[in-house]
């Protein structure tokens, strides 16, 4: 997320339930920040899971185990290094 400077940060009003609002201080305190700064990392924590599929890669994750994965970049890594490239002058 781009770094917004304070004075172009734009002054919005939301309710909050008194549990959000527990949440929120809870955050800020163990944080050490602020909340405006909890509210905005938590948005893009939360647009980033839920945005995440819209990259058409994403849809392929998690298919593979752990081995079959591994095995597949030894192979794409192995036949990327040995091409043999024939160039006509």
């Amino acid at each position: 997320m781009k770094s917004i400077s304070r004075s172009r940060k734009k002054p919005i009003n939301f309710r909050l339930t008194h549990q959000a609002l527990l949440v929120l201080t809870l955050l800020e305190k163990k944080l050490h920040t602020s909340k405006t700064a909890v509210i905005e990392k938590a948005l893009q924590f939360y647009a980033d899971q839920k945005l995440k599929y819209d990259n058409p890669l994403m849809q392929y994750a998690g298919m593979l185990s752990d081995h079959e994965a591994d095995d597949m970049l030894v192979a794409i890594k192995r036949d990327r290094k040995n091409k043999t490239i024939k160039i006509k002058l």
